[in-house]
């Protein structure tokens, strides 16, 4: 379960799913809170929560403090803005790669080309609805059942599958 936590010197709140953890900020052991409180809190805009922490503690927060923790939010911000960044070049490279790969290498580009079962040609036409409907008129049905269940013709040995 996942727990709201409070430094009592600087303010610092964080979610954890355990407790024993230090403020990294002041570096001094955070303070369970109620879930109340803790909701509150997460509401609350920066002077409020400072006030209302102020009051909570019993003592006020010094301004030192607070640009410590002001200072450690934007590092993190930072950081994470960082790490989005690399996500995002390490993205278009694989992107680029695959793109490379695909020129680069055609023969896996054209693996979902039909191929005759007969002699493995690619050079293939494709039998249209004209085509059936010719053959029909011409022949009968007679004449239509040489193409049925087909739809590929092979150029090359004149199979049709």
């Amino acid at each position: 379960m996942r727990v709201k936590f409070i430094c009592e010197s600087c303010g610092y709140i964080t979610i954890l799913n355990k407790g024993d953890f230090p403020c990294p900020i002041c570096n001094i052991n955070l303070t369970k809170l109620g879930f109340i409180d803790g909701h509150k809190l997460i509401r609350m805009n920066g002077k409020e929560r400072i006030q209302w922490l102020e009051n909570k503690l019993g003592h006020p927060i010094s301004e030192e403090m607070i640009n410590r923790r002001w200072e450690y939010y934007k590092k993190q911000d930072e950081e994470e803005q960082r790490k989005l960044e690399e996500e995002r070049k390490a993205y278009e490279w694989r992107a680029m790669q695959n793109a490379y790969n695909s020129i680069s290498n055609p023969s896996s580009a054209r693996s979902n080309v039909p191929k005759c079962p007969v002699c493995g040609s690619t050079s293939l036409k494709k039998i249209s609805l004209t085509t059936r409907a010719v053959k029909t008129a011409a022949f009968g049905t007679i004449g239509a059942i040489d193409d049925a269940g087909k739809t590929y013709k092979c150029e090359n040995c004149g199979s049709k599958f």
